[in-house]
C-alpha cells in the first residue's frame, strides 16, 4: 500500500511538472526570439513598435487603466503576505506538520515551479513591452532632434527663456496657504490631452493614453528619490503623489512617454518638455518651464556661475517658494536607500545600452537647448 501511495504522489508530481516546464520553455524561447530579431534584424524593432504598441496599450493598458489604483504596486505589496505564508509553511514542515502531502521535498518543488513560472512570465513581458523598444529608432533620431554642440551663450539664452516662462505662469497657477503650487482638478485628463497634442506633431507619441496612477506608498519612492515609475509588466504610468506638486505634470508626461516606447530617460524628459510646450494649460506649462529651468539652470551653474546667478535673481518669488520647498523636500530623503537605488538604476540603464546611465536624465539639456536654438533660426 505504501508503495502504491508513493507511486500516486510521484504521478501527480509529473502531471504538473511537465506542463510547467513546457510553459516556461515556450515563454523563454519567445523572449529570446524577440531579442534576437530586435538586435539583429534591421527595421524589426520599428515595425514591431508600430504594430504592437497600439495593440498592447489598447488591450493590456486599457484593462489596467480601468482600476484607479496601481496594479503593479498591489502586486509588490502582495509579496509580503506571500513571503510570510512561505516562511510559516517552511517552519511547519520543519517541525513535521503537513508531511503527508509530500513534505519538504514537494514544498520546495512547488516553490521552484512557481519561481520559474514567474521568471518566464516576467522575461516575456519585459521583451514584449520594453526590451524590443531599446533597439527602435530613438525619438530624437526619428525627428532629427540634435543633441549637444551648443555654446554657453545659447545655453544662457535658453535659461533666460525658461525663466521668463516660469515667471509668466508663476502667478497663473493655484497655490496653497504656504504659497506652494497645487494643480487644479482634472490634471490627469489634461496631461493626457497634452500628450495627444504632442502626438499630432510627433506621431511617435500619438494614440490613446491611460490615466496616470498615484503610488499609494509614495514615501518609498521618496526614499528612492523617484518622482515616478513606469511598470512594463502592467503598462501603468505611476507618479509620486507626495512630492512637491509642480513636479507632477512633468512626471506624468515623462512616464506616459515610456508607454509609447520612449525608453531613453533624456528623451522621455524631452518628450515631457515638448508636451508642456504644446499645451496652453497653466499647470502644465509651469511644470515644464520649471523643469527646463532646473535642468538647464544646473548646467549653466556648472559652466558660468555668474550668468546663472544673474538669471536666478529674476525668478519670481512665488516660483522660488516652490524651488526652495523642492530642494528641502528631496534633501530630507537622501541616504543609503537613495544611493543604492541610484546605483541599481544606473547599472540597469547601462545594461540596456544607455551608456550614460542615470546621467542620461540630465542630458535632456542637450535636446532642449538645441531644439530651442534651432526653432529661433
Amino acid at each position: 500500500m505504501a508503495g502504491r501511495e508513493e507511486r500516486k504522489r510521484s504521478s501527480r508530481k509529473k502531471r504538473y511538472i511537465l506542463p510547467v516546464l513546457i510553459f516556461c520553455a515556450v515563454l523563454f524561447a519567445a523572449s529570446g526570439a524577440l531579442y534576437l530579431l530586435a538586435a539583429h534584424v534591421p527595421g524589426f524593432a520599428d515595425a514591431y513598435a508600430g504594430v504592437m504598441n497600439p495593440v498592447m496599450v489598447n488591450t493590456q493598458g486599457r484593462l489596467a487603466g480601468l482600476l484607479p489604483f496601481s496594479i503593479a504596486e498591489l502586486l509588490l505589496c502582495a509579496l509580503i503576505p506571500a513571503g510570510a505564508f512561505w516562511l510559516i509553511r517552511l517552519v511547519q514542515l520543519s517541525f513535521g506538520y503537513g508531511t503527508r502531502d509530500g513534505g519538504m521535498h514537494r514544498f520546495f518543488l512547488r516553490t521552484a515551479a512557481a519561481l520559474l513560472c514567474a521568471a518566464a512570465v516576467m522575461s516575456f513581458l519585459f521583451m514584449l513591452n520594453e526590451g524590443v523598444y531599446f533597439f527602435r529608432t530613438s525619438f530624437a533620431d526619428r525627428y532629427g532632434f540634435r543633441s549637444g554642440g551648443y555654446t554657453n551663450e545659447e545655453l544662457e539664452e535658453v535659461c533666460r527663456m525658461a525663466a521668463d516662462e516660469v515667471n509668466h505662469y508663476a502667478g497663473k497657477v493655484r497655490r496653497d496657504g504656504n504659497g506652494r503650487m497645487i494643480p487644479n482638478a482634472g490634471l490627469n485628463r489634461r496631461i493626457r490631452g497634452a500628450m495627444q497634442q504632442a502626438g499630432e506633431r510627433w506621431p511617435y507619441l500619438s494614440g490613446w493614453y491611460p490615466p496616470v496612477k498615484p503610488v499609494f506608498f509614495s514615501r518609498a519612492l521618496d526614499y528612492m528619490q523617484f518622482t515616478g515609475i513606469y511598470s512594463i509588466y502592467t503598462l501603468e504610468a505611476n507618479y509620486n503623489r507626495g512630492m512637491p506638486a509642480f513636479n507632477i505634470p512633468f512626471t506624468m508626461a515623462h512616464e506616459l512617454s515610456h508607454l509609447k516606447g520612449v525608453m531613453n530617460e533624456k528623451e522621455a524628459n524631452f518628450a515631457a518638455y515638448l508636451a508642456s510646450t504644446c499645451s496652453n494649460d497653466p499647470d502644465i506649462r509651469y511644470s515644464g518651464a520649471m523643469l527646463a529651468w532646473t535642468y538647464c539652470g544646473n548646467e549653466l551653474y556648472r559652466r558660468d556661475h555668474a550668468a546663472w546667478e544673474a538669471i536666478a535673481r529674476t525668478i519670481d518669488e512665488r516660483a522660488n517658494t516652490d524651488i526652495r520647498y523642492n530642494r528641502a523636500y528631496w534633501n530630507s530623503f537622501e541616504g543609503t536607500v537613495a544611493e543604492t537605488t541610484e546605483a541599481v538604476n544606473d547599472s540597469y540603464l547601462k545594461q540596456m545600452g544607455v551608456t550614460e546611465g542615470t546621467a542620461s536624465y540630465d542630458l535632456v539639456v542637450d535636446l532642449i537647448v538645441t531644439y530651442e536654438t534651432d526653432r529661433e533660426d
